[in-house]
């Protein structure tokens, strides 16, 4: 009977477990957040107007979200009407990476920084992103589930506890 008892109560905690968290910090980007998991880190190099720069990504894939940080420098950094047309050209590339159309878009700030929040939809996915500078660092917080209709829980917590270490 003590068995039936221990067992019935294992069962009952099954599926109610706490989502998993990781507090990670990316010295080479410059930040911290929580991820769900240890995101993978991987660089690539861009040529923006003929200037090469290196777009480093942290991502953390689980069963039910692709979330993760892009980040990159430039020389300077835009001003005036550059930064939101900068922002603009950010999501409009996010769009067409994902293969989805910008169905919605938000003039944010982040640390007092101007901000573009956005919701990208293709056909069975949604992606949201939030886009910002701050000085002349770059940074592209993303997440993306299979299904429009999904919660986006481990991006929601990507955003509130993203934060420079510098």
């Amino acid at each position: 009977m003590l068995l039936f008892v221990l067992a019935a109560a294992l069962l009952a905690g099954c599926g109610r477990a706490k989502p998993t968290s990781v507090a990670f910090s990316a010295k080479d980007a410059d930040f911290r957040a929580v991820f769900p998991v240890t995101p993978s880190r991987s660089v690539k190099t861009a040529t923006p107007a003929g200037a090469s720069v290196e777009v480093i990504t942290y991502q953390a894939v689980t069963n039910r979200e692709d979330i993760g940080v892009v980040f990159t420098h430039s020389a300077t950094a835009p001003a005036g009407n550059d930064v939101q047309k900068a922002l603009d050209d950010a999501i409009d590339a996010e769009a067409v990476d994902f293969s989805g159309a910008v169905s919605s878009r938000v003039t944010a700030t982040v640390g007092g920084h101007p901000a573009e929040d956005a919701v990208i939809n293709r056909s069975g996915a949604s992606f949201r992103s939030r886009a910002f500078f701050r000085d002349n660092q770059f940074y592209v917080l993303f997440g993306g589930t299979s299904k429009p209709e999904d919660p986006h829980p481990n991006y929601d917590r990507l955003v509130q506890t993203f934060q420079w270490t510098s």
